[in-house]
């Protein structure tokens, strides 16, 4: 029942979505340039303990899901889009990656995972479904959710990427992320910021 009025709830905004990522796959090279280093970094900064599942949900082409795996995690990857996933498959084999739209997370039992980790996710959706997202990486996550997103105001580039995906960024950016996390049941652990534009949050159900 909950998928089904999930499904209706927020069928527009997802398919415009996948349509947009299947479109801007092309320029996901620069992006993984610049991330993949710092997933690395603040992974290893974190020493989580490798024998901690993970579950990447909207994981894209899939470096913060191949950042976990060269650490020795087992990890799922998770996202809707067939092109960014069919680069993932080929960038990160050790990482089992599955076509899934995230509207259909309840097929998850609580606890499933040890970490549930997103990069640079929350901030392109709307208001109730990132509430809706929060609340299913809580009860999906056994130990931490990691969130990777922008903290600030970035450069030409980034604005123009958010100014083509929607509205969604500028309204993230001025949230006040600690009550965003508190409100879905989520307390931060750790946080630091990792660049002119991005931040990290260690969080615990």
């Amino acid at each position: 029942m909950m998928e089904s009025l999930a499904s209706d709830q927020f069928g527009r905004e997802r398919q415009y979505t996948q349509r947009f990522f299947n479109v801007v796959s092309i320029v996901y090279p620069i992006i993984e340039w610049h991330l993949f280093p710092e997933y690395k970094t603040i992974l290893q900064h974190l020493d989580l303990p490798t024998h901690y599942s993970v579950l990447d949900i909207a994981t894209g082409s899939g470096i913060l899901a191949g950042a976990f795996a060269e650490r020795g995690h087992a990890v799922t990857g998770i996202d809707f889009s067939r092109k960014l996933l069919k680069r993932a498959k080929k960038q990160f084999p050790q990482v089992w990656f599955e076509q899934l739209d995230l509207i259909h997370l309840d097929q998850y039992a609580d606890n499933h995972f040890d970490v549930i980790s997103m990069g640079y996710f929350l901030h392109g959706l709307s208001v109730s479904f990132r509430h809706f997202i929060l609340k299913e990486v809580r009860r999906i996550s056994k130990k931490y959710v990691l969130v990777f997103d922008y903290c600030c105001t970035g450069n030409w580039f980034i604005r123009l990427i958010e100014w083509l995906e929607g509205s969604n960024y500028p309204l993230f950016i001025a949230l006040n992320k600690q009550n965003m996390f508190e409100q879905n049941g989520l307390q931060i652990v750790q946080d630091e910021q990792t660049s002119g534009f991005g931040q990290y949050w260690l969080l615990k159900p």
